[in-house]
């Protein structure tokens, strides 16, 4: 590519041994050479052949000591009388012969210069070319130092995440990725939770306080129990391995199992299925787990709330062992009176606030939600024999004794969610004998701002207790997915809403008035006289939305059948008028794709609210 240089240099290198130093033509040859390398080294550095000495212009003075050092030596057997007009003689001679050298040194550099010039043009067309090859190849990824340093991570909600950084220049297009990690240290395989891109008042140099925020929230995952934000994630391989660029923090997380009332007391340390779920949540990489034991005392009626002070009182010992600064996860399942006894402990949780878990995310399981209470909507199916009737009469007694307060998802839970049949007597063959079966009491009056998501597990033939019993239906199909945040759960959740109404003005004035309207919110007035709908479910699930008044709660039909589409979202709008009058709706949604095997023939229901056609009388 370069022949000429390397020619020219090999006739230099060649010809300098017959030359002594200082000649002009030693001199104009590494002038040239001397000259080209510098050109090639402005023209392109990487390409700037290597010198294996240092070829340099010698110096005018040194010639002329040199000069002057060999006429005083010929010299020196000459008399002292002409020794001074010799030594000036010479002196002239010198001087006339280096002015004539230095003139042939410009001539020649001079016209070596101008060939030089002459080869810019070829030296760029071949430096171009070996541009152009090398940038054909394929180019590792390089990534500059980190302009943001990050310096720590939390959060207080489990809503959102609050970083603290250092920019050290500006930081212009500054992201950040919000990651759950199984350890410490960012790499490929952990899970992106959300981006976020943020505003120029944070790209500045200087330290940061930014919140950002997490839609979905940082939920339960005990397998990944790190989240990391990472700057600039999308520069991966600088971001695994550049510490600086992300920040962490660790989630703690507590699981309890509680069981309901009237327990054989034969069970020391409790019911069978409520160890093996705690045995499964150990083994899923919860922290601690505490399989709640009041089994003394289940029999009693009245028992169950006062348990829950209990409760509370054992997770607080585990909260004292960590730092007040620790973030920790809460996971409640109950069955049955269970239910009622970790809703008793989460509202004194709510009180006492315990440092750990405000930023911690709180997740309510309800298996067949019952309280004790002869109240509370969706008590039991009996049989018509003598059994069934006595059966019914005793557990209205135990029940009126019991007065338990009616199962609530408190204020400060983030996730609900209820497993629960209505499975009557006549089709389980198994509890026909007892004479009745319990069911799950729902809706759940819900305090808090998350939606509850319910399954129902009818069409399972579940039953309230025993060997077909919610719970354990819940410990062979759930519990077992824990470690993989329930994958089945998540894919079958509805959730749906009335779109054409208005909240109703009205103001309760009696006590059982304002408790509904604190559980289920206010009535809803339709404009109109057809109510619209809509919501999300399982992809391609077929959704049924039923109507049916409030003046009758054993009246309620379906108002109509649409099909999820592929992302999952359903609507319901039609001409079907109705009357003047209140009514409550539900939506359930079956999903074909999920019923793999008969104890996954779940319907997933969701209560849309009560509404008013032709107005709100009251108001």
């Amino acid at each position: 590519m370069f022949a000429f240089l390397r020619n020219d240099r090999e006739i230099g290198r060649r010809r300098s041994s017959s030359l002594r130093p200082g000649s002009p033509e030693a001199l104009e040859t590494r002038l040239a050479l001397s000259t080209a390398s510098a050109l090639l080294a402005q023209v392109s550095p990487t390409l700037a052949p290597a010198e294996t000495s240092s070829w340099t212009a010698e110096d005018p003075a040194t010639m002329r000591s040199a000069e002057t050092s060999s006429s005083s030596s010929s010299s020196s057997s000459a008399s002292a009388t002409d020794s001074a007009t010799t030594l000036k003689a010479e002196a002239a001679s010198a001087t006339a012969a280096l002015r004539a050298a230095i003139s042939s040194v410009t001539t020649q550099a001079s016209t070596t210069a101008s060939e030089i010039a002459a080869a810019i043009p070829a030296v760029a067309t071949a430096t171009a070319s070996a541009t152009a090859s090398a940038t054909s190849q394929p180019a590792k990824q390089v990534v500059a130092a980190s302009a943001v340093e990050m310096q720590s991570a939390t959060t207080t909600d489990s809503k959102s995440v609050t970083i603290h950084y250092k920019a050290t220049e500006p930081a212009a297009g500054l992201t950040f990725g919000v990651y759950r990690s199984a350890d410490p240290t960012f790499d490929a395989s952990d899970q992106l939770v959300t981006t976020y891109t943020a505003p120029d008042s944070a790209k500045t140099v200087g330290e940061h306080d930014l919140t950002i925020p997490v839609d979905d929230g940082l939920t339960i995952d005990p397998a990944r129990p790190y989240v990391l934000v990472v700057s600039n994630p999308e520069y991966t391989a600088g971001a695994t391995t550049d510490p600086t660029r992300t920040a962490e923090f660790r989630k703690f997380t507590i699981g309890v199992v509680s069981h309901g009332g009237i327990i054989n007391q034969s069970w020391t340390y409790g019911a069978p299925w409520q160890l093996q779920i705690g045995k499964l949540m150990e083994q899923g990489g919860y922290d601690a787990v505490i399989p709640f034991n009041w089994i003394d005392e289940s029999n009693q009626p009245g028992h169950a709330a006062p348990q829950g002070f209990k409760l509370a009182n054992q997770i607080e010992k585990i909260l004292d062992q960590l730092p007040a600064d620790t973030v920790v996860d809460l996971h409640m399942v109950g069955h049955s009176q269970g239910t009622v006894v970790n809703m008793v402990a989460l509202q004194q949780l709510e009180k006492d606030a315990p440092a750990q878990l405000k930023g911690g995310w709180i997740k309510d399981t309800m298996l067949d939600p019952h309280a004790a209470n002869n109240y509370v909507p969706g008590q039991m199916s009996t049989a018509s024999n003598p059994v069934g009737v006595l059966a019914r009469m005793i557990v209205n007694n135990y029940q009126a004794r019991a007065k338990d307060p009616t199962v609530t998802v408190p204020a400060d839970v983030d996730e609900a969610e209820v497993f629960y049949q209505h499975t009557k007597i006549q089709d389980v063959t198994k509890i026909t004998a007892s004479g009745y079966n319990l069911w799950g009491q729902v809706p759940i009056p819900n305090q808090s701002d998350s939606p509850i998501h319910y399954y129902n597990l009818t069409a399972t033939n579940a039953t309230h207790s025993g060997v077909t019993g919610v719970a354990l239906w819940y410990r062979n199909f759930i519990a077992t997915t824990l470690a993989d945040q329930t994958p089945l759960v998540y894919d079958l959740a509805t959730e749906g809403n009335l779109t054409n109404g208005t909240p109703s003005t009205y103001t309760p004035t009696t006590a059982s008035g304002q408790r509904q309207l604190e559980n289920f919110g206010p009535d809803m007035v339709v404009q109109g006289d057809s109510p619209t709908f809509s919501g999300t479910a399982a992809p391609n699930a077929k959704v049924r939305v039923y109507i049916g008044p409030t003046s009758d709660l054993t009246r309620i039909n379906v108002y109509d059948v649409v099909t999820a589409d592929a992302t999952g979202h359903w609507s319901v709008s039609t001409d079907q008028a109705l009357a003047n009058g209140r009514y409550r709706a539900v939506a359930m949604a079956y999903s074909p794709d999920h019923h793999t095997r008969p104890a996954y023939a779940i319907v997933s229901m969701t209560p849309m609210g009560r509404f008013w056609i032709g107005g709100d009388p009251r108001t």
